[in-house]
């Protein structure tokens, strides 16, 4: 059971996220990152012990689940960078109250095309001038993609009568080219898997946040898309990590209140986030 984040604690996410925000948004734009010892203060209370000296943030890059690591108990994107100039597609930043994790959200890419060039979202050329602009030579990157696939595009065509190991398959073999293009550039991704599958019922589809077929479909598709990606990143020497299915009996519907909006998952999930990847090796906290 995943406890609930102490009162002080949730108080404390959200008066740094706004005091963030303000300061972020305001104009001219400040050009130091602020609040530092709150963000490191609320780290420390996330880890449940006292940091021991700086760390270097680790970029995060994906589709809205990626905000998780953003450290807000809600969705919240500034405007960060263009991608274009005649037709705009901005790239998102978070508001980063966790001095471990710096985030970009590139919209909302599927799995499918996060690698195409030339997609409605822009995703490829987002993630290509952040990799010359934003992300140092030789970094590790947290990538998260593939959630919109299993509640929406795999859904679907399962759904339309596909096999569930074909459909995943497809997508995993054609997503885990984009990591392997990014380390053959030097960078060390790290794949961040569907965290959740959200748990509605089929009649409760939300226009905010759409999804196809019942919660079982998806509950398997999303277990099934998540052990393949994993052999295919295995394969390439790629991390892979997905908490899907640890905060809850994994063919159960997890608790509605593990959700800060019925889809996106809560900060009280961080520190179980922050706990496996220091398993892995990803994050290294002093």
């Amino acid at each position: 059971m995943i406890p609930e984040l102490p009162a002080p604690i949730l108080a404390e996410v959200n008066a740094l996220a706004d005091d963030l925000d303000a300061l972020i948004t305001r104009k001219p734009r400040t050009t130091t990152t602020p609040c530092d010892e709150r963000r490191y203060k609320l780290l420390s209370a996330h880890l449940g012990r006292e940091l021991k000296g700086p760390i270097e943030p680790i970029p995060c890059l994906g589709d809205s689940n990626t905000m998780f690591f953003a450290g807000a108990e809600r969705l919240r994107f500034i405007r960060y960078r263009r991608s274009a100039f005649w037709r705009p597609h901005w790239i998102n930043r978070g508001l980063d109250l966790l001095p471990c994790f710096r985030v970009f959200h590139v919209g909302p890419a599927t799995a499918w095309k996060a690698g195409d060039l030339g997609s409605s979202t822009r995703s490829r050329e987002k993630i290509d001038i952040l990799l010359k602009k934003d992300i140092k030579p030789g970094s590790k990157i947290i990538m998260s993609f593939g959630e919109i696939d299993c509640r929406i595009h795999m859904a679907k065509a399962v759904k339309g009568g596909a096999n569930i190991d074909d459909v995943v398959e497809k997508t995993a073999a054609k997503f885990v080219k984009l990591p392997q293009e990014i380390a053959a550039l030097g960078f060390l991704p790290i794949i961040w898997g569907p965290p959740q599958i959200i748990p509605k019922d089929e009649k409760l589809s939300s226009p905010t946040f759409p999804f196809i077929g019942s919660w079982e479909m998806r509950r398997d598709i999303t277990y099934a898309y998540i052990a393949r990606l994993r052999e295919h990143c295995e394969e390439s020497g790629i991390p892979f990590l997905s908490i899907a299915g640890m905060y809850h009996p994994p063919q159960e519907k997890a608790d509605r209140a593990l959700f800060h909006d019925g889809t996106h998952l809560s900060q009280r999930l961080m520190p179980l986030a922050l706990s496996e990847l220091q398993k892995a090796g990803v994050l290294q906290i002093p």
